[in-house]
C-alpha cells in the first residue's frame, strides 16, 4: 500500500472508529492497580483483576463518575487511535526498519543500519493505556463522598480479545512508560496517562521500544532514551543519544524518562534533533491523536473556517518532494529550505573510478538560456563535464534511487564536472518557474538537486548558498541535496548557490536532478549516450 493511500485510508478508519463506541477496548479497574512513576514505574495488578482473568467474559464497567466520563472517553479513543497506528497495513513510519530484534541474542533490539544521534530508533507500543486520577481535584474529593466504592486512581484500557486481562504478569517495570506532565489537555482533568506493553504480542516494525535493553540506573552504557512526545501523548519515541553502528545493541537510558533526568543535556538535545528532523511525521501523528479529543462549538467553527480557507488556498500551498530520510549518514544542514548532507554516500574507490572513467571525455559545459531556450556555453560556468551513462554505473544509480526515492527515468543524465584552478560556476538556481522542457523532460521541472564531491579540495571550491549565509566545503564521498522547486513547480530562489573558484586542487563532483516526470525525449535516451569505457561501477 502506498504511503499516500495509507494516509487517506488511516484517516478514514480512525474517523469511523471515533463515531462509534470504543467499549470493546475498555476495561475499567477500581483503584490501586498501578503503583510507580516515570520510566521505572511498576507494581502489580489488584487481586480483583487477577481473579477476573480466569473468567471468559469481562464484567460490565462500574458506574462512571460525571467528572471522569470525558477523560475516560478520551482515553478509550486514544487507545483506539494508537491501535490503528500500530497496524502496518494502515501506517508505516519512516523508522520502521531502523532497528530489528536479534534472535541470536535473545530477541533484544539492535540497530539494523548505522544510526545517527537524534534519529528515532523506534516507538513504544501501546498495548494497554491507563488513566490515573491526581486525587487533587476538589470536585473529585467531593464526589468520592457521595459515590461509594468509586476511587478514581486507575482506569485501564486494553484489547481483551488479544491480551486477555492485563494482569501483574504482563506488567513489568521494563514495559511501563508514564506521562506525568504531558497530559495537560483540559479533557483529562489533570489526570495522567501511562502505557504498557505485552511482551507476548507479535512485534510490529517501528513499535518495539519495550524490547530495548535497559541500562543500569545512572550508568553511561546507554545509547538511546525514551522520550514521551509533548502534545502527542501517549506516543513515546526512543531516540539515539549518540551515533550507533549497525548491529549494535540498543540500550535505553534507565533514567531517561524520570522527570528530572529528561532535562539532562544529552537526552534533551537528542530529543530536539529528533523533533526537528521528524517534524512533519510527528505533526501527522499529532493530527491523529487530536482526533480523540472532543471539539467544542468554537473549535468546530474554526475548523470549518480553516477547511474552507485551505480549499481556497489549496492551489497555492507549496510542497516539496520527499526523500529517504532514513538513508545512512543523512543529516540536515539547514531547515526551510532544506539543505541535506549525506556522509560517505560514495566510497573513495567509487569516487576514483568515476573520475578515471570520465576524465578522458571532458568537454566544455553548456546550459540552457532561460530566455531563448538555446543550449550552449555559459560564461558563468567555466568547468568541464562528461555524461555518465546509467548502464556503466548501476551501483551508483541504485544508491541514487534509494536515497532520492525516485525512479531511474526521473533522473537527469548523470554529469561529472571538473573545476580546475580558478574555474567556477557563478550564482544560479537549479529550478524553473512553471513547467519547462529541457534535458529530455517535457512540461516538467526539477524537484531535487544532488551533487556528490568526488575529491577533496584544500582551498576554495566551496558550494555557497548566498541567501542562507553558509557554504559547504568539498569532502570526498559526501553528497549534498537541496530542493530547487516545489512540487507545484514554483522555483525556490532561496536555494541560489555558486561554486567558488577552486584553489590549487582540481575539484570533481557528480551531479544529477530528480524531475517531476519521466524522461521521454528519445534524443536524451540513455542508450544514445557515448560509451565511456568497459568498466562497470
Amino acid at each position: 500500500m502506498s504511503s499516500r493511500f495509507q494516509l487517506h485510508f488511516l484517516v478514514a478508519v480512525i474517523a469511523a472508529l471515533l463515531v462509534r463506541s470504543c467499549s470493546s477496548f475498555a476495561t475499567p479497574r477500581k483503584g490501586g492497580g498501578f503503583v510507580g512513576g516515570g520510566g521505572g514505574g511498576g507494581g502489580g495488578a489488584s487481586s480483583s483483576a487477577s481473579a477476573k482473568s480466569k473468567k471468559s467474559t469481562l464484567p460490565p464497567p462500574p458506574p462512571i463518575a460525571a467528572d471522569d466520563e470525558v477523560a475516560e472517553q478520551v482515553a478509550r479513543q486514544l487507545f483506539g487511535v494508537c491501535s490503528h497506528l500500530q497496524n502496518p497495513e494502515l501506517y508505516t513510519p519512516s523508522w520502521a526498519h531502523t532497528s530489528v530484534p536479534d534472535d541470536a541474542a535473545g530477541g533484544i533490539l539492535v540497530a539494523n543500519i548505522d544510526i545517527a544521534r537524534g534519529d528515532i530508533v523506534t516507538f513504544y507500543p501501546v498495548h494497554s493505556l491507563g488513566l490515573r486520577g491526581s486525587g487533587n481535584n476538589s470536585s473529585n474529593k467531593k464526589k468520592k463522598k457521595t459515590k461509594k466504592g468509586r476511587r478514581r486512581s486507575d482506569y485501564l484500557i486494553y484489547d481483551s480479545a488479544r491480551d486477555g486481562v492485563f494482569g501483574s504478569k504482563r506488567r513489568t517495570t521494563k514495559c511501563c512508560i508514564d506521562f506525568p506532565a504531558l497530559t495537560d489537555r483540559k479533557e483529562l482533568r489533570g489526570q495522567s496517562l501511562f502505557l504498557d506493553a505485552n511482551s507476548e504480542r507479535e512485534l510490529v516494525p517501528g513499535w518495539m521500544g519495550h524490547i530495548c535493553e535497559q541500562g543500569a540506573k545512572d550508568s553511561n552504557n546507554s545509547n538511546c532514551a525514551a522520550i514521551p512526545l509533548q502534545g502527542v501523548a501517549p506516543l513515546c519515541m526512543v531516540v539515539a543519544t549518540r551515533d550507533i553502528a549497525q548491529g549494535e545493541t540498543l540500550v535505553r537510558d534507565g533514567t531517561s524518562n524520570e522527570g528530572a533526568a529528561i532535562l539532562r543535556g544529552r537526552v534533551t538535545e537528542s530529543g530536539n534533533i529528533a523533533l526537528t528532523k521528524y517534524a512533519s511525521e510527528i505533526a501527522e501523528l499529532a493530527s491523529y491523536t487530536n482526533m480523540a479529543y472532543p471539539k467544542d462549538d468554537n473549535e468546530e467553527d474554526d475548523e470549518r473556517s480553516s477547511r474552507n480557507n485551505a480549499e481556497v488556498a489549496e492551489e497555492t500551498v507549496q510542497t516539496f518532494k520527499k526523500i529517504n530520510l532514513q538513508y545512512p549518514g543523512i543529516q540536515a544542514f539547514h531547515r526551510d529550505p532544506d539543505i541535506i548532507c549525506v556522509d560517505h554516500f560514495l566510497t573513495e574507490e567509487e569516487c576514483d573510478r568515476i573520475i578515471a572513467k570520465c576524465k578522458p571525455h571532458m568537454a566544455n559545459c553548456v546550459t540552457k538560456d532561460p530566455m531563448t531556450g538555446v543550449v550552449g556555453p555559459d560564461p558563468r560556468r567555466t568547468s568541464t563535464e562528461a555524461m555518465l551513462p546509467q548502464a556503466e554505473a548501476p551501483a551508483l544509480v541504485s544508491k541514487l534511487v534509494k536515497l532520492l526515492d525516485c525512479r531511474e527515468d526521473e533522473l537527469e543524465i548523470l554529469q561529472v564536472l571538473r573545476y580546475e584552478e580558478g574555474q567556477e560556476f557563478k550564482a544560479h538556481t537549479d529550478g524553473f518557474d512553471d513547467p519547462t522542457t529541457a534535458a529530455g523532460f517535457e512540461n516538467s521541472g526539477r524537484l531535487v538537486t544532488l551533487f556528490a564531491y568526488l575529491s577533496n579540495v584544500r582551498t576554495g571550491g566551496h558550494t555557497e548558498f548566498m541567501e542562507l549565509g553558509f557554504s559547504v566545503a568539498p569532502k570526498k564521498g559526501s553528497a549534498v541535496i537541496h530542493f530547487p522547486a516545489s512540487e507545484q513547480l514554483q522555483e525556490d530562489k532561496r536555494t541560489a548557490h555558486r561554486s567558488t573558484p577552486a584553489g590549487v586542487d582540481e575539484k570533481w563532483i557528480l551531479a544529477t536532478w530528480v524531475w517531476q516526470h519521466s524522461r521521454t525525449d528519445t534524443r536524451y535516451a540513455e542508450e544514445r549516450l557515448q560509451k565511456l569505457s568497459e568498466e562497470i561501477i
